[in-house]
Protein backbone atom coordinates (compact mmCIF):
# COMPACT_ATOMS: atom_id res chain seq x y z
CA UNK A 1 0.00 0.00 0.00
CA UNK A 2 1.19 3.78 -0.64
CA UNK A 3 2.01 5.72 2.13
CA UNK A 4 -0.52 8.16 1.01
CA UNK A 5 -3.33 5.25 0.13
CA UNK A 6 -6.11 5.55 3.15
CA UNK A 7 -4.79 3.79 6.41
CA UNK A 8 -7.29 1.08 8.30
CA UNK A 9 -9.09 3.95 10.84
CA UNK A 10 -9.25 5.99 7.52
CA UNK A 11 -13.04 5.96 5.87
CA UNK A 12 -12.26 3.56 2.85
CA UNK A 13 -11.81 4.02 -0.71
CA UNK A 14 -15.88 5.42 -2.17
CA UNK A 15 -16.32 2.54 -4.65
CA UNK A 16 -18.12 4.21 -8.22
CA UNK A 17 -18.49 3.05 -11.41
CA UNK A 18 -16.88 5.60 -13.17
CA UNK A 19 -14.53 8.37 -12.58
CA UNK A 20 -14.40 11.41 -15.11
CA UNK A 21 -11.12 13.34 -14.68
CA UNK A 22 -12.00 16.87 -16.43
CA UNK A 23 -15.44 18.74 -16.83
CA UNK A 24 -14.56 20.10 -20.24
CA UNK A 25 -16.05 19.82 -23.41
CA UNK A 26 -14.95 16.43 -23.78
CA UNK A 27 -15.52 15.26 -19.66
CA UNK A 28 -18.92 17.05 -19.83
CA UNK A 29 -20.25 14.86 -23.23
CA UNK A 30 -18.81 11.77 -21.12
CA UNK A 31 -20.74 12.47 -17.97
CA UNK A 32 -23.89 12.94 -20.25
CA UNK A 33 -23.56 9.75 -21.41
CA UNK A 34 -22.57 8.19 -18.12
CA UNK A 35 -25.17 9.47 -16.17
CA UNK A 36 -27.82 7.24 -18.87
CA UNK A 37 -26.78 4.29 -17.45
CA UNK A 38 -25.54 4.99 -13.67
CA UNK A 39 -26.03 7.66 -10.85
CA UNK A 40 -22.21 6.14 -9.48
CA UNK A 41 -20.16 8.40 -11.09
CA UNK A 42 -17.80 11.57 -10.01
CA UNK A 43 -16.12 14.75 -12.26
CA UNK A 44 -12.79 15.70 -10.79
CA UNK A 45 -11.87 19.00 -11.98
CA UNK A 46 -10.36 21.76 -9.71
CA UNK A 47 -11.36 24.28 -12.01
CA UNK A 48 -11.70 27.02 -13.43
CA UNK A 49 -14.93 25.50 -14.87
CA UNK A 50 -16.71 26.37 -18.28
CA UNK A 51 -14.76 24.23 -20.98
CA UNK A 52 -11.38 25.94 -22.96
CA UNK A 53 -13.93 26.52 -25.54
CA UNK A 54 -15.66 28.67 -23.76
CA UNK A 55 -13.04 30.50 -21.61
CA UNK A 56 -10.05 30.47 -23.76
CA UNK A 57 -10.68 28.83 -27.34
CA UNK A 58 -13.37 28.94 -30.04
CA UNK A 59 -15.89 31.66 -28.37
CA UNK A 60 -13.29 34.53 -27.18
CA UNK A 61 -11.59 34.09 -30.34
CA UNK A 62 -14.51 34.61 -32.90
CA UNK A 63 -15.54 37.05 -30.62
CA UNK A 64 -12.33 39.06 -30.96
CA UNK A 65 -12.27 38.21 -34.83
CA UNK A 66 -15.66 39.59 -35.48
CA UNK A 67 -15.13 43.25 -33.96
CA UNK A 68 -11.19 42.79 -36.14
CA UNK A 69 -13.37 41.63 -39.77
CA UNK A 70 -16.06 44.38 -39.01
CA UNK A 71 -13.72 46.77 -38.80
CA UNK A 72 -11.68 46.05 -41.78
CA UNK A 73 -14.63 45.85 -43.77
CA UNK A 74 -14.17 50.04 -43.94
CA UNK A 75 -12.04 49.48 -46.39
CA UNK A 76 -14.63 48.42 -48.89
CA UNK A 77 -17.18 50.85 -47.59
CA UNK A 78 -16.39 53.34 -50.82
CA UNK A 79 -16.78 50.86 -53.49
CA UNK A 80 -20.41 50.15 -51.75
CA UNK A 81 -21.46 53.68 -52.21
CA UNK A 82 -20.97 54.01 -48.20
CA UNK A 83 -18.77 57.62 -47.10
CA UNK A 84 -17.62 58.00 -43.81
CA UNK A 85 -15.41 55.16 -43.40
CA UNK A 86 -12.17 56.61 -43.14
CA UNK A 87 -12.93 58.31 -39.42
CA UNK A 88 -13.74 54.90 -37.88
CA UNK A 89 -11.39 54.15 -35.44
CA UNK A 90 -10.97 51.24 -33.02
CA UNK A 91 -11.66 51.63 -29.11
CA UNK A 92 -9.15 48.65 -28.34
CA UNK A 93 -10.02 48.52 -24.56
CA UNK A 94 -13.77 48.33 -25.74
CA UNK A 95 -13.43 45.71 -27.84
CA UNK A 96 -11.48 43.60 -25.06
CA UNK A 97 -13.85 44.34 -22.93
CA UNK A 98 -16.72 43.14 -25.09
CA UNK A 99 -14.93 40.30 -25.70
CA UNK A 100 -14.83 38.93 -22.25
CA UNK A 101 -18.36 40.26 -21.88
CA UNK A 102 -19.60 37.62 -24.51
CA UNK A 103 -17.22 34.93 -23.18
CA UNK A 104 -18.66 35.13 -19.66
CA UNK A 105 -22.08 34.84 -20.65
CA UNK A 106 -20.71 31.64 -22.33
CA UNK A 107 -19.08 30.00 -19.69
CA UNK A 108 -22.07 31.47 -17.63
CA UNK A 109 -24.30 28.99 -20.27
CA UNK A 110 -21.77 25.99 -19.73
CA UNK A 111 -21.68 26.37 -15.92
CA UNK A 112 -25.86 26.20 -15.97
CA UNK A 113 -25.86 23.28 -17.67
CA UNK A 114 -23.90 21.87 -14.36
CA UNK A 115 -26.14 22.95 -11.92
CA UNK A 116 -28.13 19.77 -11.18
CA UNK A 117 -25.30 17.29 -10.84
CA UNK A 118 -22.18 20.05 -9.48
CA UNK A 119 -23.31 19.82 -5.72
CA UNK A 120 -23.55 15.96 -5.37
CA UNK A 121 -20.96 14.70 -8.22
CA UNK A 122 -18.37 17.64 -8.97
CA UNK A 123 -15.28 17.03 -7.05
CA UNK A 124 -13.38 20.11 -6.84
CA UNK A 125 -9.51 18.73 -6.64
CA UNK A 126 -6.98 17.42 -9.20
CA UNK A 127 -6.85 13.49 -8.50
CA UNK A 128 -4.04 11.58 -8.79
CA UNK A 129 -3.40 7.77 -9.33
CA UNK A 130 -2.11 5.69 -6.69
CA UNK A 131 -1.57 1.85 -6.03
CA UNK A 132 -4.04 -0.53 -6.91
CA UNK A 133 -6.27 2.15 -9.42
CA UNK A 134 -7.11 4.08 -6.43
CA UNK A 135 -7.71 7.77 -6.98
CA UNK A 136 -6.90 10.63 -4.08
CA UNK A 137 -8.44 13.72 -5.07
CA UNK A 138 -7.70 16.05 -1.51
CA UNK A 139 -8.35 14.10 1.44
CA UNK A 140 -10.71 11.79 0.17
CA UNK A 141 -10.03 8.39 -2.44
CA UNK A 142 -11.99 6.17 -4.77
CA UNK A 143 -12.14 3.80 -6.34
CA UNK A 144 -13.63 3.69 -9.92
CA UNK A 145 -14.51 0.75 -12.03
CA UNK A 146 -13.55 2.51 -15.13
CA UNK A 147 -11.80 6.48 -15.73
CA UNK A 148 -12.05 8.54 -18.20
CA UNK A 149 -9.17 11.08 -18.39
CA UNK A 150 -10.74 14.16 -20.35
CA UNK A 151 -7.94 16.38 -18.72
CA UNK A 152 -7.55 18.77 -21.49
CA UNK A 153 -4.38 20.76 -21.76
CA UNK A 154 -2.32 23.87 -21.34
CA UNK A 155 0.15 26.00 -24.23
CA UNK A 156 3.63 25.06 -24.97
CA UNK A 157 5.89 27.80 -24.04
CA UNK A 158 9.69 26.82 -24.17
CA UNK A 159 11.49 26.55 -21.44
CA UNK A 160 12.60 29.80 -19.44
CA UNK A 161 10.66 31.83 -21.67
CA UNK A 162 7.65 32.69 -19.02
CA UNK A 163 10.49 33.58 -16.41
CA UNK A 164 12.55 35.54 -19.46
CA UNK A 165 9.70 37.79 -20.41
CA UNK A 166 7.17 37.67 -17.40
CA UNK A 167 3.79 39.35 -18.46
CA UNK A 168 4.98 40.75 -22.05
CA UNK A 169 4.63 36.66 -22.85
CA UNK A 170 1.02 36.05 -23.35
CA UNK A 171 -0.51 32.94 -24.85
CA UNK A 172 -4.41 32.36 -26.04
CA UNK A 173 -4.56 31.47 -22.39
CA UNK A 174 -4.47 35.18 -21.51
CA UNK A 175 -4.45 36.92 -24.19
CA UNK A 176 -8.02 37.86 -23.61
CA UNK A 177 -7.44 39.39 -20.34
CA UNK A 178 -4.98 42.54 -21.69
CA UNK A 179 -6.84 46.05 -21.31
CA UNK A 180 -5.37 47.47 -24.42
CA UNK A 181 -4.26 46.09 -27.47
CA UNK A 182 0.18 46.67 -27.77
CA UNK A 183 1.36 49.22 -30.57
CA UNK A 184 3.58 46.24 -31.51
CA UNK A 185 3.16 42.14 -31.33
CA UNK A 186 5.33 39.08 -32.67
CA UNK A 187 3.10 36.02 -32.65
CA UNK A 188 5.65 32.64 -32.57
CA UNK A 189 3.78 29.99 -34.45
CA UNK A 190 1.65 30.43 -37.30
CA UNK A 191 -0.92 27.36 -37.16
CA UNK A 192 -4.81 27.73 -36.60
CA UNK A 193 -4.47 29.76 -33.08
CA UNK A 194 -1.60 32.17 -34.08
CA UNK A 195 -3.25 32.76 -37.82
CA UNK A 196 -6.42 34.13 -36.28
CA UNK A 197 -5.05 35.86 -33.43
CA UNK A 198 -2.32 37.79 -35.54
CA UNK A 199 -4.67 38.67 -38.61
CA UNK A 200 -7.25 39.78 -35.60
CA UNK A 201 -5.09 41.95 -33.89
CA UNK A 202 -3.45 43.12 -37.38
CA UNK A 203 -7.11 44.51 -38.58
CA UNK A 204 -7.54 45.95 -35.18
CA UNK A 205 -4.52 48.34 -35.43
CA UNK A 206 -1.57 46.19 -33.74
CA UNK A 207 1.64 46.15 -35.63
CA UNK A 208 2.17 42.24 -35.43
CA UNK A 209 5.01 39.82 -36.95
CA UNK A 210 4.00 36.69 -37.06
CA UNK A 211 7.30 33.69 -36.71
CA UNK A 212 6.99 30.35 -37.95
CA UNK A 213 9.48 28.03 -39.63
CA UNK A 214 7.33 25.16 -41.22
CA UNK A 215 6.28 25.30 -44.79
CA UNK A 216 2.55 24.76 -43.94
CA UNK A 217 0.30 28.03 -42.65
CA UNK A 218 -2.64 27.61 -40.60
CA UNK A 219 -2.05 24.09 -41.06
CA UNK A 220 -2.54 24.91 -44.92
CA UNK A 221 -0.04 22.29 -47.14
CA UNK A 222 -1.05 22.44 -51.00
CA UNK A 223 1.30 24.25 -52.40
CA UNK A 224 -1.40 25.22 -55.13
CA UNK A 225 -2.76 27.23 -52.22
CA UNK A 226 0.11 28.50 -49.91
CA UNK A 227 1.46 31.18 -51.88
CA UNK A 228 -1.72 32.98 -52.38
CA UNK A 229 -2.41 32.22 -48.65
CA UNK A 230 0.94 34.19 -47.88
CA UNK A 231 0.31 36.82 -50.13
CA UNK A 232 -3.28 38.10 -48.83
CA UNK A 233 -1.99 37.73 -45.11
CA UNK A 234 1.50 39.45 -45.76
CA UNK A 235 -0.60 42.63 -46.95
CA UNK A 236 -2.13 42.84 -43.36
CA UNK A 237 1.33 41.41 -41.07
CA UNK A 238 5.03 40.72 -41.07
CA UNK A 239 5.33 37.17 -41.56
CA UNK A 240 8.69 35.53 -41.49
CA UNK A 241 8.54 31.89 -42.76
CA UNK A 242 11.97 31.41 -40.01
CA UNK A 243 12.76 31.25 -36.02
CA UNK A 244 12.70 34.16 -34.13
CA UNK A 245 16.18 34.82 -31.76
CA UNK A 246 14.35 36.50 -28.64
CA UNK A 247 16.70 39.49 -27.22
CA UNK A 248 15.52 41.54 -24.58
CA UNK A 249 16.77 45.44 -24.34
CA UNK A 250 16.24 48.66 -22.50
CA UNK A 251 12.63 50.37 -22.32
CA UNK A 252 11.32 46.96 -22.14
CA UNK A 253 11.37 46.29 -26.01
CA UNK A 254 12.08 43.20 -27.33
CA UNK A 255 14.07 42.35 -29.75
CA UNK A 256 13.29 39.86 -32.88
CA UNK A 257 16.16 38.52 -35.39
CA UNK A 258 16.06 35.97 -37.77
CA UNK A 259 17.49 34.71 -40.32
CA UNK A 260 17.30 31.87 -43.18
CA UNK A 261 18.52 30.61 -46.24
CA UNK A 262 16.20 33.81 -48.55
CA UNK A 263 16.28 36.66 -46.00
CA UNK A 264 17.46 37.77 -42.57
CA UNK A 265 16.30 41.10 -40.44
CA UNK A 266 15.46 42.57 -37.03
CA UNK A 267 12.40 43.97 -35.27
CA UNK A 268 10.91 45.50 -31.56
CA UNK A 269 7.67 44.47 -30.07
CA UNK A 270 6.12 45.11 -27.02
CA UNK A 271 4.80 41.79 -26.65
CA UNK A 272 4.70 38.10 -27.41
CA UNK A 273 1.77 35.55 -28.15
CA UNK A 274 3.11 32.13 -28.08
CA UNK A 275 0.80 29.80 -30.41
CA UNK A 276 3.37 26.72 -30.64
CA UNK A 277 0.81 24.37 -29.93
CA UNK A 278 -0.72 22.56 -26.76
CA UNK A 279 0.47 20.12 -24.59
CA UNK A 280 -2.16 17.46 -22.62
CA UNK A 281 -2.80 17.97 -19.32
CA UNK A 282 -2.03 13.90 -18.04
CA UNK A 283 1.76 14.17 -16.53
CA UNK A 284 1.30 14.07 -12.85
CA UNK A 285 -2.04 11.73 -12.81
CA UNK A 286 0.28 8.28 -11.90
CA UNK A 287 -1.15 6.95 -15.12
CA UNK A 288 1.51 3.91 -14.54
CA UNK A 289 -0.32 2.78 -11.38
CA UNK A 290 -3.91 2.59 -13.60
CA UNK A 291 -2.25 -0.36 -16.20
CA UNK A 292 -1.93 2.25 -18.29
CA UNK A 293 1.63 2.38 -20.91
CA UNK A 294 2.84 5.78 -21.67
CA UNK A 295 4.69 6.57 -25.36
CA UNK A 296 7.61 8.45 -24.94
CA UNK A 297 6.11 11.87 -25.59
CA UNK A 298 4.12 10.94 -22.44
CA UNK A 299 0.90 10.40 -23.89
CA UNK A 300 -1.02 7.01 -23.92
CA UNK A 301 -0.36 4.63 -26.39
CA UNK A 302 -4.20 3.98 -27.91
CA UNK A 303 -4.54 1.55 -31.33
CA UNK A 304 -5.90 3.08 -34.15
CA UNK A 305 -9.74 3.50 -33.57
CA UNK A 306 -9.77 3.12 -29.72
CA UNK A 307 -9.91 5.32 -26.78
CA UNK A 308 -8.46 2.97 -24.46
CA UNK A 309 -5.48 0.16 -24.56
CA UNK A 310 -6.40 -3.42 -24.83
CA UNK A 311 -7.13 -4.74 -21.31
CA UNK A 312 -7.09 -1.09 -19.32
CA UNK A 313 -10.43 0.43 -18.47
CA UNK A 314 -9.02 4.00 -18.67
CA UNK A 315 -10.31 5.56 -21.54
CA UNK A 316 -9.11 9.19 -23.28
CA UNK A 317 -10.78 12.18 -25.07
CA UNK A 318 -9.94 15.44 -26.14
CA UNK A 319 -7.07 16.99 -25.64
CA UNK A 320 -5.92 14.38 -23.26
CA UNK A 321 -6.11 11.64 -26.50
CA UNK A 322 -4.44 11.22 -29.51
CA UNK A 323 -7.55 13.00 -31.99
CA UNK A 324 -7.71 16.08 -33.82
CA UNK A 325 -7.55 18.96 -30.76
CA UNK A 326 -11.10 20.15 -32.04
CA UNK A 327 -14.21 20.93 -30.47
CA UNK A 328 -16.61 18.63 -32.51
CA UNK A 329 -14.03 15.59 -31.93
CA UNK A 330 -13.72 16.71 -28.18
CA UNK A 331 -17.58 16.00 -28.24
CA UNK A 332 -17.69 12.97 -30.13
CA UNK A 333 -15.13 10.99 -28.33
CA UNK A 334 -16.19 11.95 -24.68
CA UNK A 335 -19.45 11.02 -25.90
CA UNK A 336 -17.94 7.51 -26.88
CA UNK A 337 -15.70 7.14 -23.91
CA UNK A 338 -18.94 7.60 -21.79
CA UNK A 339 -21.42 5.24 -23.38
CA UNK A 340 -18.41 2.43 -23.93
CA UNK A 341 -17.34 3.23 -19.65
CA UNK A 342 -20.16 2.85 -18.43
CA UNK A 343 -20.56 -0.30 -20.01
CA UNK A 344 -17.54 -1.59 -19.27
CA UNK A 345 -16.29 -2.21 -22.42
CA UNK A 346 -13.47 -1.55 -24.98
CA UNK A 347 -14.03 2.33 -26.83
CA UNK A 348 -14.16 1.32 -30.41
CA UNK A 349 -15.54 3.45 -33.42
CA UNK A 350 -15.02 5.00 -36.43
CA UNK A 351 -14.47 9.32 -36.64
CA UNK A 352 -16.20 11.31 -38.67
CA UNK A 353 -14.64 12.62 -42.06
CA UNK A 354 -12.06 14.72 -41.09
CA UNK A 355 -12.74 18.87 -41.26
CA UNK A 356 -11.06 21.70 -40.13
CA UNK A 357 -11.23 25.09 -40.57
CA UNK A 358 -9.19 28.43 -39.65
CA UNK A 359 -11.57 31.83 -39.38
CA UNK A 360 -8.86 34.02 -41.13
CA UNK A 361 -9.55 36.20 -44.40
CA UNK A 362 -9.33 34.40 -46.87
CA UNK A 363 -10.87 31.64 -44.67
CA UNK A 364 -9.20 28.10 -44.73
CA UNK A 365 -11.06 25.04 -45.07
CA UNK A 366 -9.39 21.23 -44.61
CA UNK A 367 -11.66 18.60 -45.38
CA UNK A 368 -11.00 14.91 -45.56
CA UNK A 369 -7.63 13.24 -47.46
CA UNK A 370 -4.90 16.29 -47.13
CA UNK A 371 -2.43 17.22 -49.59
CA UNK A 372 0.67 15.73 -47.50
CA UNK A 373 -1.47 12.73 -46.96
CA UNK A 374 -1.69 11.80 -50.62
CA UNK A 375 1.55 12.83 -52.19
CA UNK A 376 2.36 9.18 -52.46
CA UNK A 377 -0.48 8.35 -54.79
CA UNK A 378 -0.39 11.49 -57.14
CA UNK A 379 -0.83 9.17 -60.17
CA UNK A 380 -3.97 7.70 -58.59
CA UNK A 381 -5.51 11.15 -57.78
CA UNK A 382 -7.27 13.99 -59.93
CA UNK A 383 -7.12 17.50 -58.69
CA UNK A 384 -9.22 20.24 -60.54
CA UNK A 385 -8.83 23.94 -59.10
CA UNK A 386 -10.81 26.71 -59.67
CA UNK A 387 -10.37 30.28 -58.33
CA UNK A 388 -13.03 33.14 -56.58
CA UNK A 389 -11.22 35.90 -57.84
CA UNK A 390 -13.66 36.94 -60.53
CA UNK A 391 -16.74 35.05 -59.19
CA UNK A 392 -19.41 36.63 -59.05
CA UNK A 393 -20.46 36.18 -55.20
CA UNK A 394 -16.81 37.76 -54.59
CA UNK A 395 -17.00 41.10 -57.08
CA UNK A 396 -21.00 41.83 -55.51
CA UNK A 397 -19.25 41.51 -52.05
CA UNK A 398 -16.21 43.40 -53.09
CA UNK A 399 -14.43 41.01 -50.84
CA UNK A 400 -11.03 39.12 -51.77
CA UNK A 401 -10.60 35.74 -53.53
CA UNK A 402 -9.34 32.91 -53.29
CA UNK A 403 -9.24 29.18 -54.60
CA UNK A 404 -10.09 25.94 -54.16
CA UNK A 405 -8.27 22.60 -54.69
CA UNK A 406 -10.83 18.87 -54.92
CA UNK A 407 -8.65 15.55 -54.85
CA UNK A 408 -10.18 12.73 -56.18
CA UNK A 409 -9.54 9.17 -56.81
CA UNK A 410 -9.24 9.05 -60.95
CA UNK A 411 -10.53 5.16 -61.31
CA UNK A 412 -13.80 6.28 -59.65
CA UNK A 413 -14.16 9.84 -59.12
CA UNK A 414 -15.08 9.19 -55.88
CA UNK A 415 -13.99 12.64 -53.57
CA UNK A 416 -11.12 12.18 -50.99
CA UNK A 417 -10.74 15.65 -49.92
CA UNK A 418 -10.27 19.33 -50.57
CA UNK A 419 -8.21 22.01 -49.62
CA UNK A 420 -9.67 26.00 -49.57
CA UNK A 421 -8.59 29.07 -49.41
CA UNK A 422 -11.38 31.55 -49.59
CA UNK A 423 -13.80 33.52 -48.34
CA UNK A 424 -17.04 31.63 -47.06
CA UNK A 425 -15.09 28.25 -46.88
CA UNK A 426 -17.00 26.98 -44.34
CA UNK A 427 -20.11 26.30 -45.73
CA UNK A 428 -18.20 24.84 -48.85
CA UNK A 429 -16.40 22.48 -46.60
CA UNK A 430 -19.50 21.29 -44.87
CA UNK A 431 -21.18 20.75 -48.37
CA UNK A 432 -17.73 18.43 -49.16
CA UNK A 433 -17.84 16.77 -45.59
CA UNK A 434 -21.20 15.39 -46.24
CA UNK A 435 -20.44 14.30 -49.42
CA UNK A 436 -17.10 12.57 -48.91
CA UNK A 437 -18.56 11.03 -45.71
CA UNK A 438 -21.38 9.30 -48.11
CA UNK A 439 -19.07 8.16 -50.36
CA UNK A 440 -20.41 10.25 -53.08
CA UNK A 441 -18.15 10.76 -56.51
CA UNK A 442 -17.79 13.79 -58.22
CA UNK A 443 -20.57 12.99 -60.93
CA UNK A 444 -22.94 13.19 -57.78
CA UNK A 445 -22.41 16.38 -56.59
CA UNK A 446 -22.74 17.84 -60.50
CA UNK A 447 -26.05 16.32 -60.57
CA UNK A 448 -27.10 18.82 -58.00
CA UNK A 449 -28.32 22.72 -58.50
CA UNK A 450 -25.78 25.77 -58.27
CA UNK A 451 -27.51 28.81 -57.36
CA UNK A 452 -26.17 32.20 -58.99
CA UNK A 453 -24.23 34.15 -57.63
CA UNK A 454 -23.08 32.07 -54.68
CA UNK A 455 -19.59 30.43 -53.71
CA UNK A 456 -20.82 26.87 -54.73
CA UNK A 457 -20.54 27.87 -58.43
CA UNK A 458 -16.83 28.05 -57.94
CA UNK A 459 -17.34 24.42 -56.27
CA UNK A 460 -18.97 22.94 -59.27
CA UNK A 461 -15.86 24.72 -61.67
CA UNK A 462 -13.36 22.65 -59.63
CA UNK A 463 -15.09 19.31 -59.82
CA UNK A 464 -15.66 19.74 -63.26
CA UNK A 465 -11.92 20.21 -63.55
CA UNK A 466 -10.74 17.21 -61.59
CA UNK A 467 -13.84 14.81 -63.63
CA UNK A 468 -11.89 16.10 -66.28
CA UNK A 469 -8.66 13.43 -65.05
CA UNK A 470 -10.68 10.80 -64.24
CA UNK A 471 -11.57 7.62 -66.13
CA UNK A 472 -15.20 7.06 -65.92
CA UNK A 473 -18.43 7.50 -68.11
CA UNK A 474 -20.34 11.14 -67.87
CA UNK A 475 -23.40 10.97 -69.93
CA UNK A 476 -23.66 13.80 -72.08
CA UNK A 477 -26.85 15.16 -70.64
CA UNK A 478 -25.31 15.75 -67.44
CA UNK A 479 -22.12 16.72 -68.61
CA UNK A 480 -23.35 20.14 -70.66
CA UNK A 481 -26.03 20.67 -67.41
CA UNK A 482 -23.13 21.52 -64.87
CA UNK A 483 -21.53 23.96 -67.27
CA UNK A 484 -21.68 27.68 -66.85
CA UNK A 485 -23.89 29.50 -68.74
CA UNK A 486 -23.35 30.83 -71.94
CA UNK A 487 -22.68 34.20 -70.54
CA UNK A 488 -20.45 34.32 -68.44
CA UNK A 489 -21.88 36.15 -65.52
CA UNK A 490 -18.97 36.41 -63.40
CA UNK A 491 -16.56 37.33 -66.22
CA UNK A 492 -18.50 40.72 -66.92
CA UNK A 493 -19.42 41.54 -63.24
CA UNK A 494 -23.56 41.23 -63.55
Amino acid sequence: MSADAPAATESPATEIDVAIIGAGTAGLSARSEVAKVTDSYRVFDPGPHGTSCARVACMPSKALLQSAHDFHRRHDFEALGIVGGAGLRIDSGRVLQETRKLRDVLVDEVLGGMSDWRDTHLVAHAPVFETGAVLRAGDAWFRPRTTIVTTGSRPVVPPGWRERFGARLLTSDDIFELRHLPRRMAVIGLGPVGLELGQALARLGVEVTGFDPAHSIGGLTDPGLLPRLREALSAEMTIVNAEAELVEKVGHAITMQWANDETEGETEVDLLLVAMGRRPNIDGLGLDLAGVTLRKDGRADLPEGRLNPPGARVYFAGDAGLGPGLLHEASDEGRVAGYFAARGEDAVFDRRTPLRMVFCEPQIALVGATWDTLQDRTDEIATGQASFDEAGRTMLQRGQGGAIRIYAEKSSARILGAAIAAPEAEHLAHLLAHAIGQGKDLRDLLRMPAYHPTHEEVLRRAMRAALAECAVDVPELEAIRCEDTPVDCDAVGT
